[in-house]
């Protein structure tokens, strides 16, 4: 991997987690936990298998640990767990659906979020809020696909 290519992965994750931030911020009365950075590294990860390896899902989990304030470790451990699982099954990726890369990638985005609430937010922990999450990660997904699909033809090839 390129280090243009390193800066543009890293800086869409950044964006992604700010983008958390941000619309976590607006619609917190929602009980919505957002997970963008997520579905940001997992598109990557699935359009581009061989350039995301383990030092840079390490990478990215920790730098997405230290600006959410998580604990550390954890971003690090589930990027981990899920580029792995991405990996194996990549090519068997591009014969689903938008529907099912949907279902797959929305569902993984809310076992993070579900892990995370499950780990440090035991409190206001709820299944109705996870099925939310669920159904917004899936709705999402397919925007966000077509988003960063554009954006990776236009800053790769240009």
């Amino acid at each position: 991997m390129t280090f243009k290519e390193f800066l543009i992965i890293f800086s869409m994750i950044i964006f992604g987690s700010i983008l958390d931030d941000f619309v976590s911020s607006k619609i917190g009365n929602f009980y919505l936990h957002t997970n963008f950075a997520y579905l940001v590294f997992s598109y990557w990860v699935y359009a581009c298998p061989e350039k995301i390896g383990v030092l840079f899902s390490i990478i990215f989990g920790l730098t997405i640990d230290l600006i959410s304030g998580s604990s550390i470790g954890f971003h690090v451990f589930m990027y981990l767990l899920f580029a792995y699982i991405i990996h194996i099954y990549a090519f068997t990726f591009r014969l689903f659906s938008y529907l099912q890369l949907a279902v797959f990638f929305g569902g993984t985005a809310t076992f993070v979020t579900a892990i995370n609430y499950l780990i440090e937010h035991t409190a206001n922990y709820s299944y109705a809020n996870i099925f939310i999450a669920l159904v917004f990660h899936i709705i999402i997904w397919i925007p966000f696909y077509k988003f960063i699909r554009f954006a990776r033809q236009l800053s790769m090839n240009g």
